[in-house]
């Protein structure tokens, strides 16, 4: 058989979710998203919705062994054509796993007490392509969720459909495995580096400049005797002459002082694919920083425009603060640490127990530098995100999740989202998180935000 044969055959037939939806779970879920949602708590609390395949997860298959009750929901349903097809690209050395979409819909909420059924099919098995982890194949499945109130004594029969999946992994040979290596595209030609950005250059003057920028500020200076800020960083005040000084971090808010749009070709490695806006922005704080307006076509920035700082990854190694348009439909910028306490809490709470989230030596073995971050949590820290701004009466209708870098111990994850649909009380967000080495989850959110009883809509 094909491996593209395996389309349309069964994933998982019959599952029934391990336990029934509990509070403790939430719980857990919620301190390791740092989700403080009171929506998820107390008197008729709901489950988050982006904890959904929480409830579908094996675990570690507790009870399989003796055969107990627990041994079907060991299994989850899952099918010998799911499984079947897996060890088959195992044993063409298609061994790592990784996680790249999720597309979540949710119809109605999960409540404590309910129990989970689902169905799922295999959607596809693509051919195989060539990536910038190593040459593989993308696994899509889709699933369908239902769900019953097992607490109150209803049937598995009365179950009503509460939500629908659709879940992509790649079944890869990591890169640096093979003795031809390839470009990470889905090409076969030899890798060739990219051509890079100028490097900024550093000095003991401009140091603390570059420090805030790798942690994600813009800093400027303050004389520490007559108060004046000053920016671009110098060694001592234009205004008094002090060699005193403090440095401060920039609110982002700022606008545009002056502007020119520059329509010679750039050269490659800035990948421009058309004219670009070099402005002099004006910031909240009175200071002034050369910078790009991106975000908008270059003929459309003009003077007086407000911007919003924004720290745009131009390689692994080079990030650096450029302004897009501010709106009232952007959300405040959200900063998470990505500590081994996240990465594995993200992955216990939602039952993942995949040994890349837990083992640096197995993580190591199958290609990874180090433990990195399930695509669960990232979906979890997405609704977390989304719903710290729109507040607790808010109701999430689906969330699609597409994984960029990996976000390894260390990394900072920033998150920045806009409103980019509205009809009625819908809205359409549409998020980022990034890390110093670009994004690592891209997102669109659906959600209702009420309006009734004289509550407004959230605000950035």
């Amino acid at each position: 058989m094909e491996l593209q044969e395996y389309a349309g055959r069964p994933a998982a037939a019959g599952g029934r979710g391990p336990d029934l939806v509990n509070e403790p779970m939430i719980r857990h879920w919620c301190e390791a998203m740092g989700d403080t949602n009171p929506a998820y708590r107390g008197p008729g609390a709901t489950a988050p919705p982006a904890m959904l395949q929480a409830w579908t997860m094996a675990g570690l298959g507790f009870g399989a062994a003796d055969g107990g009750a627990d041994a079907s929901a060991a299994r989850v349903g899952r099918s010998s054509d799911y499984d079947d097809l897996l060890a088959r690209l195992d044993a063409e050395g298609f061994s790592s796993v990784v996680a790249t979409d999720c597309e979540q819909d949710y119809l109605r909420p999960l409540r404590p007490g309910q129990r989970v059924l689902f169905d799922a099919e295999i959607e596809s098995v693509s051919a195989r392509k060539t990536t910038a982890l190593g040459v593989g194949h993308f696994v899509t499945t889709r699933m369908d969720l239902r769900a019953y109130d097992e607490s109150a004594g209803e049937k598995p029969e009365e179950a009503v459909p509460v939500a629908g999946h659709r879940f992509r992994i790649l079944k890869y040979r990591p890169a640096g495995r093979p003795t031809n290596h390839t470009s990470p595209t889905t090409g076969g030609e030899p890798a060739t580096a990219p051509p890079l950005r100028p490097r900024p250059v550093v000095n003991r003057d401009n140091q603390g400049f570059w420090d805030g920028v790798a942690a994600g500020e813009l800093r400027f200076q303050r004389c520490a005797v007559c108060a004046v800020p000053r920016l671009p960083w110098l060694p001592g005040c234009n205004a008094c002459g002090s060699l005193e000084w403090t440095a401060e971090a920039a609110s982002g808010e700022g606008a545009v002082y002056s502007h020119v749009v520059v329509h010679h070709p750039l050269p490659a490695a800035f990948r421009s694919g058309g004219p670009y806006a070099v402005a002099l922005v004006q910031l909240a704080e009175g200071v002034r920083l050369v910078s790009n307006v991106v975000g908008l076509p270059a003929d459309e920035v003009r003077i007086g425009l407000p911007v919003r700082l924004s720290f745009e990854c131009c390689d692994d190694a080079l990030t650096l603060p450029m302004f897009r348009p501010a709106t009232e439909d952007d959300l405040p910028p959200l900063r998470i640490p990505v500590t081994r306490t996240l990465i594995v809490a993200g992955a216990i709470a939602s039952r993942d127990y995949q040994d890349v989230h837990h083992d640096v030596e197995l993580a190591h073995a199958k290609g990874a530098p180090d433990i990195f971050m399930n695509i669960l949590t990232s979906n979890g820290l997405v609704g977390r995100y989304v719903t710290d701004w729109a507040g607790p009466r808010a109701v999430l209708t689906g969330i699609a999740v597409r994984l960029g870098v990996p976000a390894h111990p260390g990394d900072e994850l920033t998150f920045t989202g806009r409103v980019t649909g509205r009809d009625g009380d819908r809205r359409t967000v549409l998020v980022t998180g990034r890390t110093r080495r670009g994004p690592h989850v891209t997102a669109t959110v659906r959600l209702t935000v009420p309006t009734a009883d004289g509550a407004s809509e959230p605000q950035p």
